[in-house]
């Protein structure tokens, strides 16, 4: 089974979920293709994806404590030690699902921005051999009015 992998146009956001589920080999193309400002956009905007989840996630988590807190609330409002119900306490499961999901997608997506890095640091790299290139003369000679091109 192969893929192939075609880079959209820059000026198009690539979905982190595009990224995250492309093979290392058909991300190392896309990347490839892609120029360092679309890189540096890329990487900045599964950052901020990546931001968003974890706090879904802390939200979450405070939801359900604030569930279990009331909970023993009521329980001690009508008479019972409120421990029994602690201990029985189960958060919703779809809550619990929904954290899990988010740490998958935030491992991938850190696993992504890294590999964005990697690309970034290389074109950094790139651009940097490109401008000694010319800086160190290059071979070019001066034109009328001292105008280099």
């Amino acid at each position: 089974m192969t893929s192939s992998a075609i880079a959209p146009p820059a000026e198009f956001a690539i979905s982190g979920t595009a990224f995250a589920s492309a093979s290392p080999e058909a991300l190392a193309k896309i990347l490839d293709t892609l120029d360092l400002a679309s890189l540096e956009q890329e990487h900045t905007r599964l950052e901020r994806a990546i931001q968003q989840l974890v706090q879904s996630n802390k939200e979450i988590a405070e939801f359900i404590e604030q569930e279990q807190n009331d909970l023993l609330e009521f329980q001690k409002q009508q008479g019972g030690g409120g421990s029994e119900a602690a201990e029985a306490f189960e958060a919703d499961p779809e809550f619990v699902l929904a954290i899990e999901e988010n740490m998958v997608v935030i491992a991938k997506y850190e696993r992504t921005c890294a590999d964005l890095l990697r690309a970034i640091q290389r074109k950094r790299g790139v651009v940097a051999e490109e401008v000694e290139k010319t800086e160190d003369g290059g071979g070019q000679a001066g034109a009328d009015d001292g105008v280099y091109l």
